[in-house]
């Protein structure tokens, strides 16, 4: 191996991509053995928070090329950083290539980082509408990843979705405008680039509002190919500039539009080699969506489907969980190579994109200046709270003045004889509200399973002329729905959970959608309240 190639596969070394890239990447394949290029076909989870005898036996047989960490592997900060650390000495040694080590942190419900506070979901930061501030969390995104050894995030969600549809993918989308999920979907990954890590985009070509989860069965897309081509494939179409240094991840959906032979993207050779890489331009990483999810498993046993994703146009198979089914998998795969059923030729190309991106994510080394973003067993930084912060008061801006108000709304200040109460499921809401107010407000938490009749007694009790309900689920939402007339009249849901807890159709108060339960909501909520409650339009709350 030359010297400049074995500098480019250790990142405390080099800061920047050698310019002849194409032919040391080139020499390295084809020093490569079948079960070296076969290993990095693959993209492995499993279950342990260090390497053991058995983790450490299965990665030296097989060695695969990229792993994907989970909650489960995960006590803290540190314990991930040494676990990391241990595999990518460890892969290197049983391949002589660093492995891309990769985490699902969207942010939102899909986060598996101790940050602190929690980071938004992709609709939090969609309600910025600001490309500046989504490059900026994918930037700091990418240097907590980068802090405990990461290289790669399954983010972000390219998928154009309605908040309020119910779709299962919720709020972890940007919105349901094409063309800001196309710019904060670009922005975003720009700024994990910065990071030199590298972002995945899901779940190609698009999931829609569909309510069906392909994590449990098999589901078809009918989005008609007009729409899919103006909505669902826009974000990926500007996401195809970012260059090589990028992945996209499949969906296991079926579209007919797209494939009338009614594949699933993942298997499918029209939606990979037509659309993705020959309309849309994209030259970087395909990765399948695991297939161990029902909506693959129970069209092929896994190996098979890793062959056919393969052979379709993937670069690499993801399989989560599960030794045994790994094992089937990565021998099917080995044979099939050495037999001629999955070509070299298509191998070899797989290999050139997998370890050009590899070569990009390797070559990183933070700044001896750079402060570290340890606290504690957490993660967190100035930057990031300030950056949070500004979402966070965003967030009850959008939700304060909807589009079809005029820009000038006339607001009156709450009577001072005005009582004035809130009912939270959680302490840190109610704290940081009372932190907050400079009015008496009474406050009340809603646990142990509280029923409506209790609260309406309790209001009456403390002669609330108007009364705010935080809501962060479906517990507490139905709540809610099920209070008396006369008290929905004079109450307002603080909605810091998903948009489906209430549809348009609601038979709940009022609603004011802030989707975000970020640790200073309660504060936030208490500095505009006169707003919230005291607007001369009607209107002024969203539903």
């Amino acid at each position: 191996m030359s010297v400049t190639l074995w500098l480019m596969l250790f990142p405390h070394l080099v800061l920047a991509l050698p310019k002849n890239i194409d032919n040391l990447v080139e020499k390295k394949v084809a020093q490569m053995t079948l079960e070296e290029k076969v290993g990095q076909l693959f993209i492995v989870g499993f279950p342990q928070t260090k390497i053991d005898a058995s983790l450490e036996k299965f990665i030296a047989k097989h060695k695969p090329g990229s792993y994907l960490l989970f909650k489960r592997n995960i006590k803290n900060a540190e314990q991930i950083r040494t676990l990391n650390d241990q595999l990518y000495k460890l892969s290197f040694k049983v391949s002589k290539l660093p492995p891309l080590i990769a985490i699902d942190q969207e942010g939102g419900a899909v986060s598996r980082l101790p940050i602190v506070p929690a980071q938004p979901n992709a609709l939090a930061v969609g309600q910025t509408q600001s490309p500046l501030m989504a490059e900026e969390m994918g930037q700091i995104t990418g240097r907590f990843l980068r802090e405990v050894g990461f290289n790669m995030n399954l983010a972000p969600v390219l998928d154009v979705s309605d908040p309020f549809s119910g779709s299962f993918i919720g709020v972890r989308s940007f919105g349901s405008d094409p063309n800001l999920v196309r710019e904060l979907g670009f922005a975003y990954s720009k700024g994990l680039l910065k990071a030199r890590v590298v972002p995945t985009a899901k779940h190609f070509p698009g999931t829609g509002d569909l309510k069906a989860d392909p994590h449990h069965k098999v589901v078809e897309n009918n989005t008609p190919l007009d729409r899919l081509y103006s909505k669902d494939l826009l974000p990926y179409k500007g996401y195809a500039q970012l260059g090589p240094s990028v992945a996209v991840m499949l969906s296991h959906y079926i579209y007919p539009a797209l494939d009338e032979s009614k594949e699933p993207a993942s298997f499918s050779k029209k939606i990979i080699q037509d659309i993705l890489r020959r309309d849309l331009g994209y030259k970087g990483l395909i990765v399948t969506d695991d297939l161990q999810m029902q909506g693959s498993r129970q069209l092929l046993r896994p190996e098979a489907a890793a062959l056919k994703a393969l052979q379709a146009g993937a670069d690499i198979v993801m399989l989560t969980y599960s030794f045994a089914d790994q094992e089937k998998a990565f021998q099917y795969i080995k044979k099939s190579v050495a037999s001629g059923e999955l070509p070299m030729k298509a191998v070899d190309e797989k290999m050139k994109r997998i370890l050009t991106a590899k070569a990009f994510a390797n070559l990183y080394r933070r700044s001896p200046q750079s402060p570290s973003l340890f606290q504690g067993n957490s993660l967190t930084s100035n930057d990031y709270r300030e950056l949070e912060s500004t979402i966070l008061e965003r967030n009850l801006s959008a939700a304060l003045m909807p589009k079809d108000l005029p820009p000038k709304v006339q607001k009156r200040s709450m009577a001072s004889s005005e009582n004035i109460c809130l009912l939270a499921p959680n302490k840190k809401f109610l704290s940081s509200f009372q932190r907050a107010t400079k009015r008496s407000v009474k406050s009340r938490l809603l646990a142990g399973g509280v029923k409506a009749d209790t609260v309406k007694e309790w209001v009456q009790q403390q002669g609330c002329d108007k009364v705010l309900f935080a809501v962060t689920g479906p517990q507490t939402a139905g709540l809610t729905k099920a209070l008396a007339s006369s008290l929905k009249e004079k109450s307002i849901v603080i909605n810091l959970g998903s948009p489906k807890l209430f549809s348009k159709n609601s038979k709940s108060p009022r609603v004011m959608n802030l989707f975000f339960n970020h640790e200073d909501s309660g504060k936030k909520i208490a500095e505009h309240l006169d707003q919230i409650l005291y607007s001369s339009s009607t209107n002024l709350v969203l539903r």
